[in-house]
């Protein structure tokens, strides 16, 4: 009967690398995230002027009066979980 050595050093070498490549994925990851976030916040607060630009122009105040409240309202409640998110990946 032959004796067979584990090849331990290779599984280390090997479990490292993995951790590593792990590590670096995360972090690209997190980097990727955060860059979306802030693209997604731009076009967030593009769209919101536009709502508001648009409501001015048809020059009835009950229609920019709502149009303010509701970006007022969507810019509120999307900086909080942006933070939150933004937060996570930090």
């Amino acid at each position: 009967m032959t004796e067979t050595q584990a090849p331990i050093p290779d599984i280390e070498a090997a479990s490292r690398r993995v951790r590593e490549l792990s590590e670096r994925m995360l972090e690209t990851s997190k980097q990727n995230g955060l860059s979306w976030l802030e693209a997604y916040e731009h076009v967030l607060d593009s769209m919101l002027k536009l709502e508001q630009q648009a409501a001015k122009g048809s020059q009835v105040e009950w229609i920019n009066t709502l149009a303010t409240t509701h970006a007022d309202f969507v810019r509120e409640m999307s900086s909080v979980y942006l933070s939150t998110v933004r937060d996570q990946l930090a």
